[in-house]
């Protein structure tokens, strides 16, 4: 009766999984995808952040496909394979970048990375009913993205979900999904350089675990104590704040436990390590990507300093920090003494498989559960257990888990995580979606433990049934409540009816007071407009271009003195130069401290006068 109930409800709890017919997995992918696609257009087509990421994006793509460089001094952090990749696509479908476009573009990376996740979590687990929940789950997490339209995490995103994917068929196709995986990294450091070089720590982890004993014995200990110090050497130049501490406190731990329970138990067999197709891709991507930035007029040292140098000083530019306390510190802390004790002490001391079963289907409910409850920082609670999904089940030879992803995916998770720092907005979601296989991998094995014990007690199938459902459940539910916020949110607001954003939905208030600062702008018949700080989108409803050296929101500095100086001979002889100004704006940016003064900061100050406020814009024009 027992077995018959955990049927009904869908859950599978056999340890033999089986992956289930394409015809029907194809079904379930694309029902769950029309289910998920009108909540999608209405949380992508509400809103508008005043801080304006998506118009930096918008403006650059287009200054890009109108032959600009697209790597330059003003613009640092993004790198070109993005730009490459959008405008690629872009030029393929004949559209140019507006609001609208972006928004319907970064729509289908979203819904294309949820389908993503449940492939790979079908993959990993063979049961259909993890897959569809981890594509809802992705799917909500993701939606992070409708707050910043066509910035880079939508394809960064879509490229860590496609590695996990290949991750899982690794051992069948090991050259092939070497050079996916080495391409994706190659493509990801090519994005945004945290990200990829997170993602590339993480593939040398593993890397070096499928090395033979010879070669393990130094370079998988130097790697795992890397990944367990990565998390204080990023934080060093800030940790006398206590929340960038506590932040630190809580990755090393986490780090270390996942080090530790790899290196005491390293999972087998892995597959060749493949280290030169691994390599091949990433160069591949990287001549490519560079090649054609170079071909089209960027230089080696603008790409540098966008790159590497500025991601290296970002930290005193802006920090917006993670929402933790000291005992979620003790929480990692007590995890790491947990993995230390449990795996480095060896079985003897294991408890008993039932317990084991139960503790991990208990840790993959929460980590799931954390996961969905974003954009608060909950999940970071679960990210110190993720160790346990290294930890194959005692005796289950028929695990669908690959040892190859035991080391990548929990190694990736934690890294990963590291994106919530030194900003802790959008980047909260990033961090998070690694932890997404994880928590299927840990869920998974609790249940196959619970199932292959000999006779076991109703009670702990029942358990194990009502586990599952409830994860299933609480993801629809999840889900279901977000599509009522959006639909509350997209039938209270009106449409923007800018140029290239008629489909784009705002409060009442707010789509008045854009639409008159643009009405402002073109009464004044203004030649050149400057946003102080960077507000991109007005360059898109207008005729404006604006000056590209003024594309960063805090371009007071990245624009130098002499270039600064540069613009303001420019501006000197013209008539009617209008600037857009946003104290409460600029405030954010600067966190209390003062605009660092510069020649053109003392332009706009003493040659502009106020000819009209609108919220918190305000728009001057030349005296």
């Amino acid at each position: 009766m027992l077995r018959a109930e955990a049927s009904a409800v869908g859950v599978g709890l056999s340890p033999q999984a089986y992956t289930p017919s394409f015809l029907k997995t194809a079904l379930a992918l694309a029902a769950i995808t029309a289910l998920c696609a009108p909540v999608a257009y209405m949380s992508m087509f509400s809103g508008f952040h005043a801080y304006d990421d998506e118009g930096i994006f918008l403006v650059t793509l287009r200054d890009f496909l109108s032959g600009h460089p697209v790597l330059t001094p003003y613009v640092p952090l993004y790198g070109p394979f993005f730009y490459e990749f959008m405008g690629g696509l872009f030029k393929v479908l004949g559209i140019q970048p507006t609001h609208d476009s972006g928004r319907w573009v970064t729509l289908v990376l979203w819904l294309i990375a949820s389908v993503m996740s449940g492939l790979a979590v079908l993959r990993l687990t063979r049961r259909l009913w993890l897959a569809l929940g981890a594509q809802v789950a992705t799917f909500v997490i993701l939606d992070a993205l409708a707050h910043e339209p066509m910035s880079t995490y939508g394809l960064s995103s879509l490229l860590l979900l496609s590695m996990t994917g290949a991750a899982a068929f690794r051992s069948t196709w090991p050259r092939a999904t070497a050079v996916l995986i080495g391409a994706i990294v190659g493509a990801l450091l090519l994005i945004k350089v945290n990200v990829g070089g997170f993602a590339a720590i993480a593939v040398a982890f593993a890397w070096a675990g499928g090395l033979n004993q010879r070669q393990t014995r130094l370079a998988f200990p130097a790697i795992a104590i890397l990944i367990a110090a990565l998390p204080l050497v990023l934080t060093a130049g800030r940790l006398s704040r206590d929340s960038v501490l506590e932040f630190a406190i809580l990755s090393t731990a986490t780090a270390a436990a996942v080090a530790v329970s790899c290196i005491a138990s390293r999972p087998r067999p892995l597959p060749p390590p493949a280290g030169r197709w691994l390599a091949g891709g990433a160069t591949f991507i990287a001549i490519g990507s560079i090649g054609i930035a170079l071909a089209g007029g960027s230089r080696v040292e603008d790409g540098w300093n966008s790159l590497f140098l500025f991601a290296i000083k970002f930290p005193g530019v802006f920090t917006f920090p993670v929402d933790i306390n000291p005992i979620a510190d003790a929480w990692g802390v007590l995890s790491l003494a947990a993995a230390v004790g449990i795996v480095v002490r060896g079985r003897r001391t294991a408890a008993p498989d039932a317990a084991v079963g139960m503790v991990r289907i208990g840790v993959g409910l929460f980590t799931w559960v954390s996961i969905l409850l974003l954009p608060t920082s909950i999940f970071l609670l679960a990210l110190p257990l993720a160790w346990l999904a290294t930890q194959a089940v005692r005796g289950d030879v028929q695990n669908p888990v690959e040892p190859y992803c035991r080391l990548l995916l929990p190694a990736l998770a934690v890294l990963e995580s590291l994106q919530a720092y030194p900003v802790a907005g959008t980047q909260l979601s990033l961090a998070a979606l690694g932890l997404m296989p994880v928590a299927a991998i840990i869920l998974n094995d609790g249940i196959r433990q619970v199932r292959q014990l000999d006779g076991p007690p109703p009670k702990l199938i029942k358990a194990a049934a009502r586990a599952a459902a409830a994860t299933l459940l609480t993801t629809v539910a999840v889900l279901l409540s977000l599509g009522l916020l959006v639909r509350v949110s997209f039938s209270s607001g009106t449409p923007l009816g800018l140029p290239g954003a008629r489909s784009v939905r705002l409060p009442v208030q707010q789509a008045a007071q854009l639409r008159a600062v643009v009405n402002a702008l073109d009464r004044n018949n203004c030649s050149s407009v400057i946003t102080f700080p960077g507000m991109n989108s007005f360059y898109v409803w207008t005729t404006e271009d604006g000056l590209r050296q003024m594309r960063y929101g805090q371009w007071w500095l990245t624009v130098d003195g002499a270039q600064q100086q540069s613009i303001v001979h420019q501006l000197q002889d013209q008539t009617n130069v209008c600037v857009v100004k946003n104290q409460t704006l600029i405030d954010f940016w600067t966190q209390g401290r003062t605009i660092p003064t510069g020649p053109l900061v003392d332009f706009i100050d003493q040659n502009f006068a106020h000819v009209g406020s609108y919220g918190d814009y305000e728009v001057l024009i030349r005296r």
